[in-house]
């Protein structure tokens, strides 16, 4: 009951939510059948839970017969390049309003920063950690740790860069864990600065900050250190100004 209720209901309400938002912050009008296809779904899904009001919308959305007999909502194929650039505009927007809420004084100009590659130390690490993970286990040896001190110690000599390795190696590790092993990728397969400047308006509403524009780090000169240090290829960051 729980979790049909999870998500039958509350999942598909944020995902509701979080379109209509984007589209009223966008200037942009919500697609009619998708909307339609969603609400039919919603219906029948929370049906076996609600069926006096399912049959009550069922009537409204101009179907015929009973919405306890309609067929089960049958979900296409997942777009999972699409689904990466949902995933990366909302972790994204998460991170942006971090950084404003921590900014020490209001900021009405900003700029989005995102990354198209990986310093070469980095783009080695990865695809180290590429040879080390088990597809059919989902996971890396046990020995993993071990393993990287023992690459390290034969590929990097300086002792700050040899820090500095163990430490991305192991954020990298956790991110796999989230997100799976497209965490290891050198490369974004979608392009960053088309699906932020698609959303511009939206994050603007969204961070409250007037002036706002995306940047490639590669091609921006006069970026503290201290920022670059935080964009990576998928993971952007807020400049704020």
């Amino acid at each position: 009951f729980r979790e049909g209720l999870q998500k039958g209901w509350f999942e598909l309400m944020l995902a509701r939510n979080e379109y209509r938002t984007w589209c009223q912050d966008s200037q942009i009008p919500m697609h009619k059948d998708v909307i339609r296809k969603w609400a039919e779904a919603v219906v029948i899904l929370i049906c076996p839970i609600c069926p006096h009001w399912s049959e009550n919308m069922w009537g409204k959305l101009g179907k015929e017969g009973l919405a306890v007999q309609a067929p089960w909502p049958v979900a296409g194929e997942e777009d999972k390049l699409l689904t990466r650039q949902a995933d990366f505009l909302r972790s994204g927007l998460k991170k942006f309003r971090s950084q404003v809420g921590k900014a020490k004084k209001a900021c009405d100009k900003a700029s989005v920063l995102f990354a198209e590659s990986y310093p070469q130390w980095k783009v080695d690490i990865l695809l180290w950690m590429q040879t080390q993970y088990n597809h059919e286990t989902q996971s890396f040896a046990n020995s993993f740790m071990q393993d990287l001190k023992t690459w390290a110690g034969e590929n990097v000599t300086d002792k700050k860069m040899l820090k500095l390795t163990m430490q991305f190696a192991s954020f990298m590790k956790s991110e796999v864990t989230e997100v799976g092993p497209i965490a290891l990728d050198v490369q974004i397969p979608f392009d960053q600065a088309e699906v932020l400047q698609g959303s511009l308006k939206y994050l603007k509403s969204q961070l409250e900050i007037a002036e706002l524009d995306v940047l490639k780090v590669e091609s921006t000169p006069d970026i503290p250190e201290r920022v670059q240090e935080q964009v990576s290829p998928g993971k952007p960051c807020l400049w704020l100004r």
